[in-house]
């Protein structure tokens, strides 16, 4: 299933002249399918809970701003044997190990079958 994203920028605020006025501000527009994805988890009785993530990012003018990107968070699925835990940095590929799931029971000795 694709997931349906919104996107858009969130700026300075240049316009602020109190402490009670935003640091930042910009929009988001909606699309149809976020929308629709939103109404049916209400319909539900599930919470209409949006996802956001932010990068920073510089205009052409020069101007710094955040893009960003909205979307409906998706439940992790429980089923799944191995997971990744970073232990140090996450570009360091030698920094994941694999965790076996809780429920799992590991050997301490690999069996090995001579034929």
């Amino acid at each position: 299933m694709e997931k349906i994203q919104s996107d858009g920028a969130i700026y300075i605020n240049d316009f602020k002249s109190k402490s009670t006025q935003p640091d930042w501000t910009g929009k988001v527009e909606l699309s149809t399918e976020l929308l629709k994805q939103l109404v049916t988890k209400v319909k539900e009785n599930e919470k209409a809970e949006l996802r956001i993530a932010l990068w920073d990012r510089t205009s052409k003018q020069d101007k710094e701003y955040k893009y960003a990107r909205l979307d409906v968070p998706v439940e992790q699925k429980k089923d799944e044997t191995v997971e990744a835990k970073v232990v140090d940095t996450p570009m360091d590929e030698s920094a994941i190990e694999e965790v076996a799931e809780p429920n799992k029971k590991q050997d301490d000795y690999e069996d090995k079958i001579p034929f």
